[in-house]
């Protein structure tokens, strides 16, 4: 098995209550960051540790946290987004729903490393439940003393309050939560100013997703030092993957970034194999956001390397012939799967989504959206394929915030690797129409041996 910093006690029943996470070693990073260390030194060790973004960016943390303005006067503020709505990833809620403590104590010690007394938990409002469960692991930490005035004798004050979300995925961009934290309509700001200038209530804020906090107690418990250790080059430490699709053992995986792609999916360890003993055709790594790979330059790189589960190798030959860690959100496909059929999916998802601010957005996923349904609908013409592509090509690097770019990706991959499919759907449009999934005889995926 490999190594397991977040996952390590998920099993241990009752670790969702505070008596049982305290037995288990919790809290016990906390106390030594807020005993012992300065907000700075805490800093300081997140950036030894490597840690990058695990909301989908991957930029360095501790690099963010540094850019935090600090206005003598002004109150500062750490946001977590748990606005988890990436199609395809679930491993925040894992997190949230069974070892909550575990990133309320990450809170705690980054709102003192930030000096932030009023920290808040922006939630998908899909999750209701789960907000009762972080409710609770709140009051239990409240109790004890961990959150509320003088927090351990240190003179530090902090509090944490729980905000849902209307369920809209352009919120899980930081500006656009920001905005809903605020009580408006979830639209992205315009940066700069960045939020650590000015953020929440035009003071300077940090937003952070749910596993990238939840990382920073075992970087305080273990050292940044030790925590670099893990994983291999800029990947450092663990990573939670959210595996579905057609594979033996979906659910929420903690892996140290140095195994391979094709021992993620084959291994009984992991993913167990594809389902029915079917062949491999493609793959999303990362959340639908991210661009699908067939499965030769999902198992190799574009050199014949082999591609193994963390940011450089996915990345590796760019969106070419790479794809990205993004989120987590591993989405396998079987041989029998229709990619025009999944990727209009996406464009109705990303359609529905847009806010509607930016006019490239806002018309662009309309447009696809359409032809998608033309496609689908049996009446699609080959001009089609270039249309699509040009109007994602339009739509990519001119909108506000990415959900442009996040809609335009999964296009453009589609008909990078599967053109011959497209015209497929278009020249046998009554066979396509006529078979949910099928196209098993046309992409050629390869046969992995295990």
């Amino acid at each position: 098995m490999g190594v397991k910093l977040l996952l390590e006690k998920v099993h241990v029943e009752g670790i969702r209550l505070y008596d049982v996470y305290k037995r288990e070693g919790g809290y016990r990073a906390a106390e030594k960051a807020l005993k012992t260390m300065t907000p700075d030194t805490i800093v300081e060790e997140v950036k030894k540790s490597g840690l990058r973004g695990r909301g989908g960016a991957g930029f360095p943390t501790g690099l963010k946290w540094s850019f935090l303005a600090k206005p003598e006067g002004v109150p500062r503020h750490l946001v977590c987004n748990a606005d988890e709505s990436e199609p395809g990833t679930f491993k925040d809620r894992y997190l949230m729903e069974y070892i909550p403590h575990l990133l309320i104590e990450g809170l705690i010690i980054s709102s003192y490393a930030l000096g932030s007394n009023n920290t808040y938990i922006y939630i998908r409002g899909e999750y209701a439940w789960i907000v009762d469960i972080l409710e609770q692991a709140i009051r239990e930490a409240k109790n004890n003393g961990w959150l509320g005035k003088n927090i351990l004798g240190t003179g530090f004050d902090c509090e944490i309050y729980v905000q849902r979300g209307a369920g809209a995925y352009i919120c899980g961009e930081e500006t656009a939560l920001l905005e809903s934290l605020e009580g408006k309509r979830g639209n992205p700001r315009i940066k700069p100013p960045f939020p650590a200038v000015q953020g929440l209530w035009n003071r300077p804020t940090v937003v952070n997703n749910v596993e990238t906090l939840a990382a920073v107690v075992p970087i305080i418990n273990i050292t940044g030092e030790e925590y670099a250790k893990i994983g291999v080059g800029r990947s450092t430490g663990t990573k939670l993957i959210s595996a579905c699709g057609n594979i033996n053992k979906p659910g929420v995986y903690e892996i140290d970034m140095t195994i391979s792609v094709e021992e993620f999916i084959y291994s009984d360890e992991w993913c167990g194999g594809i389902k029915n003993g079917k062949r491999l055709k493609a793959c999303i790594p990362g959340g639908s956001s991210v661009p699908i790979l067939p499965a030769n330059l999902l198992l190799k790189t574009a050199k014949g390397e082999t591609r193994y589960m963390n940011y450089e190798s996915l990345s590796d030959g760019g969106f070419i012939t790479g794809s990205m860690m993004g989120s987590g959100g591993f989405i396998v496909l079987d041989e029998d799967q229709c990619i025009v059929k999944h990727t209009a999916t996406l464009a109705h998802f990303y359609r529905h989504e847009s806010c509607g601010q930016c006019s490239p957005c806002r018309e662009g996923t309309s447009w696809m959206d359409k032809i998608f349904q033309r496609l689908e609908s049996g009446k699609g013409k080959m001009s089609d394929i270039d249309l699509l592509w040009h109007i994602q090509y339009n739509i990519e690097g001119n909108t506000i915030c990415p959900l442009g770019d996040a809609a335009a990706w999964p296009v453009a991959a589609a008909i990078r690797h599967f053109r011959d499919e497209f015209e497929w759907h278009i020249t046998h449009a009554e066979e396509a129409q006529n078979r949910n999934y099928g196209l098993a005889h046309y992409a050629d995926p390869i046969t992995v041996v295990q």
